[in-house]
């Protein structure tokens, strides 16, 4: 009897070891959001102002200005680091229609964390946020 008891001992063993062995790794999320500006005409009524993209590989963001409107864009994206603490950053595109801003290099946001983007526009670099989008995905 303790023969067969060993054998499916060792037989349940092996069969944790395949199930563990087969559990998928988290991956991340890319996050890709628009400002847009609700200016209703014949066409449409969104006009999208600003963009904003979080890279999952490779914890990178971007944000672009879309509008040639005098206004500027801005991201933000908050995320828990590798001490715990709660993380905010601020990146701009200031530079006209057209022009993006990367940011991040060099940061490491742990794997399966999340990552919360926010982008709008403002006039000036103390304006009022305008058309304040969110969305959020995974490191």
């Amino acid at each position: 009897m303790s023969m067969l008891r060993s054998a499916v001992t060792v037989g349940s063993a092996a069969a944790a070891c395949v199930v563990l062995a087969a559990t998928p790794s988290l991956a991340g999320t890319d996050v890709n959001v628009y400002s847009i500006r609700m200016d209703c005409n014949l066409v449409s009524c969104g006009v999208d102002v600003a963009n904003a993209y979080f890279f999952s590989d490779g914890d990178d963001w971007r944000v672009c200005d879309l509008e040639p409107d005098g206004d500027r864009a801005k991201m933000s994206i908050t995320y828990v680091n590798s001490s715990g603490s709660t993380v905010i950053k601020y990146t701009e595109a200031a530079g006209g229609s057209g022009t993006c801003v990367k940011d991040g290099v060099g940061v490491d946001i742990p794997e399966g964390n999340r990552v919360t983007i926010k982008v709008w526009h403002q006039n000036g670099s103390t304006g009022a946020a305008k058309d304040v989008a969110s969305d959020y995905g995974y490191a």
